[in-house]
């Protein structure tokens, strides 16, 4: 039977690595002067260094400015946090909630 600890642990590593790059991500997002309050879904991968590889626009807001911030938001951050041992292979595909709000 598989170790039930691990598997917690590890649950618990890529939550923890999750809120600790989404804080990362929040410390290069700028509200674009012009733009109305909106969530944006972006979609990356990343390499196991953390590098930034792809970004790309998965759910506009309606707001052009705020769609493109958003994945400038994310190529900036680059290199972002490294995922824990375990995670993924190569490359890690994630997407996430952009919040703009004034």
């Amino acid at each position: 039977a598989p170790n039930q600890g691990a598997t917690a642990d590890s649950a618990a590593s890529r939550a923890s690595w999750r809120g600790t790059l989404l804080a990362h991500l929040n410390r290069y997002k700028r509200f674009p002067g012009g733009a109305n309050p909106g969530t944006v879904q972006v979609s990356f991968s990343i390499d196991r260094s953390g590098r930034v590889v792809s970004a790309r626009l998965i759910g506009g807001s309606g707001d052009a400015m705020l769609d493109e911030e958003a994945v400038a938001m994310i190529r900036r951050a680059s290199p972002v946090p490294p995922p824990p041992e375990g995670l993924g292979g190569g490359t890690i595909a994630l997407s996430v909630p952009v919040k703009f709000s004034r």
